[in-house]
Parts: C-alpha cells; sequence; structure tokens
C-alpha cells in the first residue's frame, strides 16, 4: 500500500505514540489540505500587535494561503477581523497591506465598508435587499496582552482558561505596552510540520546553535538546569518576575480551550538577556525593576511559541505556503516607548535569533531531504523533545477532533 491511498484516518490510527509522524504527513497533498482545514483554520494565530493599530482606521491584512482578514481598530475603539471578500461579488476589499482609513472601498464595483465591516453604501442596489445582512464577514480575534489573534473557525476555543491562568504571570511584562521593532521572514523548503517540531527542541542545540547554546541552558538535562533555576528565583522577586511556573511546565488540554503552556528557566551566568555578550538589549519591560536572567517560553495554541526576556520579546510564526514550502516568521517587541538607535541597537537586538534561525533553515531542509528517503522510518523521541512530542499529539488531535469544514 502507497502513501498516497492511506487514508488520514488510518495514518492517525498506525501513529506510534512517542514516535515522530510517518512520511506521507509531510509528503502528501491529501494532508496537507486537511492541514489547512482543520489546524489553520481552526486554530488561534498570532496577527499582529494593538500597537499597530493605534489609531482609528489603522488596519494591516492577515494574510494565509488563500485566506485575507482586514485587522482593524473602529471608531468605537475597538478591534475589528474582518473577511477580506467584498458581499457583491467576492473582490478583494483592501489590497495595501497596512494603512489607514475612514471606510473599505471595493477597487471592483465601489461598495464601500465602514471599519466595522458594516455596508456603508452599495451604488445602484435596490432597496428590497437588506443591507444590514450584507456587511463583510466577521473573524473571530482576541486580543491578549496587546497580541492580537485571529480564528477562522466558526466556533473558536474560548480564550477564558487561558486568561484565567496566565494574566498573573504576565501581566508584570507589559506586553500590552510593547512595539514590533523588527521582523523577518525566512523561506524554509520544507513541510510545515518539520519548522514547528525544530523550534520545539533543543536537543539539537548544542551541535547546530553554538550562539545560542552559549547563553541559554535549555539544551541540558534537567537536573544541571535546576542549581540555575534555583539562584534565578532568588533573584526574581527583587526584579519582579513571577516566580510561578519556573522549573515546570504549565500545560492546557480542555476541551474548548487552545492549547496553552508557559515555563520560565534560567539562563546562564553572566547573561542577562538573549545577547551575544550577555548585556542588556533595551530598556526592561512593563514593571519590572531588574535582570532575573531568565526566559520565558509561551505557547497560545500549536502555531504560536514565544520567548520572553527581561527586555524583550521574540514571536515565531509558521507560513505554510505548500506542502513543500514554509515561511518562518520571526518579530522582536521592545518597550514601546524604546528609541531605536538610542535605547537599542536593531543588530544586536536581532542577532541571536536571526543567526539561530539561519543555522534551522539549512537543518529543516536537510531534515526535509531525509523525510523523502525511502529509507525514511519515524523514530522515538527523546526526554528533550517534550514539546516536539506535545506539537504531534496536539497535532494529531486537531486533525481528529475539529470540523474540516
Amino acid at each position: 500500500m502507497t502513501t498516497s491511498s492511506i487514508s488520514l484516518g488510518d495514518l492517525i490510527a498506525r501513529h506510534k505514540p512517542g514516535y515522530a509522524l510517518e512520511q506521507a504527513f509531510y509528503q502528501s497533498e491529501e494532508v496537507f489540505q486537511q492541514d489547512l482545514k482543520r489546524v489553520f483554520h481552526h486554530e488561534w494565530q498570532w496577527a499582529g500587535h494593538v500597537s499597530e493599530l493605534c489609531e482609528v482606521g489603522d488596519y494591516f491584512l492577515f494574510e494565509m494561503m488563500d485566506e485575507s482578514v482586514i485587522i482593524t481598530r473602529g471608531n468605537d475603539g475597538e478591534i475589528h477581523a474582518l473577511a477580506n471578500v467584498c458581499r457583491h461579488r467576492g473582490s478583494r476589499v483592501c489590497i495595501e497591506p497596512r494603512g489607514n482609513t475612514k471606510r473599505f472601498t471595493c477597487p471592483y464595483h465601489a461598495w464601500i465598508f465602514n471599519l466595522d465591516g458594516s455596508l456603508f453604501n452599495a451604488r445602484l442596489l435596490d432597496k428590497e435587499f437588506d443591507r444590514t445582512k450584507l456587511g463583510l464577514k466577521r473573524v473571530a480575534v482576541e486580543v491578549f496582552h496587546g497580541m492580537i489573534f485571529v480564528s477562522l473557525a466558526d466556533n473558536p476555543d474560548s480564550f477564558e482558561t487561558l486568561r484565567q491562568e496566565l494574566d498573573p504571570v504576565l501581566q508584570p511584562f507589559g506586553l500590552t505596552k510593547t512595539k514590533v521593532a523588527h521582523r523577518v521572514q525566512y523561506p524554509v523548503k520544507a513541510n510545515w510540520k518539520l519548522l514547528v517540531e525544530n523550534y520545539n527542541e533543543c536537543y539539537h542545540c548544542t551541535a547546530a546553535h553554538p550562539e545560542f547554546s552559549r547563553s541559554h541552558a535549555t539544551h541540558m538535562a534537567a537536573e544541571r538546569v535546576e542549581p540555575l533555576n534555583s539562584a534565578m528565583v532568588a533573584r526574581a522577586q527583587d526584579c519582579g518576575v513571577p516566580t510561578d511556573f519556573i522549573d515546570r511546565i504549565a500545560i492546557n488540554r480542555q476541551p474548548g480551550s487552545p492549547e496553552y503552556a508557559y515555563n520560565r528557566y534560567s539562563l546562564f551566568e553572566g547573561f542577562a538577556t538573549g545577547s551575544e555578550d550577555g548585556k542588556p538589549l533595551a530598556p526592561l519591560l512593563g514593571h519590572l525593576k531588574g535582570y532575573d536572567s531568565g526566559a520565558s517560553d509561551l505557547y497560545v495554541g500549536i502555531l504560536n511559541p514565544m520567548l520572553i526576556y527581561c527586555d524583550h520579546l521574540v514571536i515565531y510564526r509558521f507560513i505554510p505556503v505548500d506542502k513543500d514550502n514554509s515561511i518562518q516568521e520571526i518579530l522582536w517587541l521592545v518597550r514601546e516607548d524604546a528609541v531605536a538607535g538610542d535605547d537599542y541597537d536593531l543588530d544586536r537586538l536581532a542577532w541571536l535569533w536571526n543567526v539561530t534561525t539561519e543555522s534551522d533553515k539549512t537543518i529543516i531542509e536537510k531534515n526535509q531531504e531525509g523525510v523523502n528517503s525511502r529509507f525514511y522510518e519515524p523514530g522515538p523521541f527523546v526526554e528533550m523533545e517534550t514539546y516536539t512530542k506535545r506539537f504531534v499529539d496536539s497535532y494529531l488531535r486537531s486533525l481528529e477532533n475539529a470540523d474540516p469544514e
């Protein structure tokens, strides 16, 4: 039986717990289409930050494959997410990737829509039609500590549980009062799942990322990290960093809530933040009073990993292009009043995760080449690949449980 003839249900049933995925999950066009429908059209995805929508009428586009969503700040001051599809004959309404406008005008037949998506004017439309039912379709949107998430699902998961548990530990970092300082996209010739799997483990870090391993201890066994974390806890109180979830991982798998995870861990001695020389990169975030020399891993859903230092935030996005190609986008956020050139140097800020991601690009592409081989066979995960196993398990549950329509 060839991989192309195996049904998705059979592939899921054949998966061996604790092992990597079978070849067809990375090669099959049918699987990729189900990835789009059951994962990317259902999961919450990081779309932007409130600092990009400071004024009424500010907007930007969130685009993923064939879908386009207008994210805008309306006259009511609220953030709205609107399907970028005209209710007349389906044209894209908004063409520019970002800007400011009073209303959105379709370039095809000039139907005009308000910032909340309601129809403002449709030239020559008969009065018999109910214009209140012809507004742009709304897309689910959540703002969580300044971060804007959208879901294309009809019935998306609720943020309530996530907020209750993570609000206290995130509040001191003041992520709402940050801004995007830099963003880069890295094209990768690989299936999107290999990008996510690679990000989620540091088993490869010792050999592949000497720059990262010099400052981060996540490539070491747990017993070697424990004394570093104990020292960080002693510093944390004076710095204003919450000690909840230090050296333990909070993972939620409740039905009806997006899966999330949070953990804080220590950097090596002498490193205040994720920099080349260990020295600070930008002004302290939020209400922090000093450096605990730690970093937080934060996941909202299975597609939105973030790394929170005391002075900046790094966000990863994994964007599918087709079954064989993806984009790995990285964003660096700093405090909203920080001035480039005065308060931070952009090259220093971006150095670590730029050099790390360039290396990852090569690693992942070679991984894809190996997975394509007729000799590929899924191997077992090791202890240091806990997050990758978590992703694989979550991914398979998404395929099983999400509404495919």
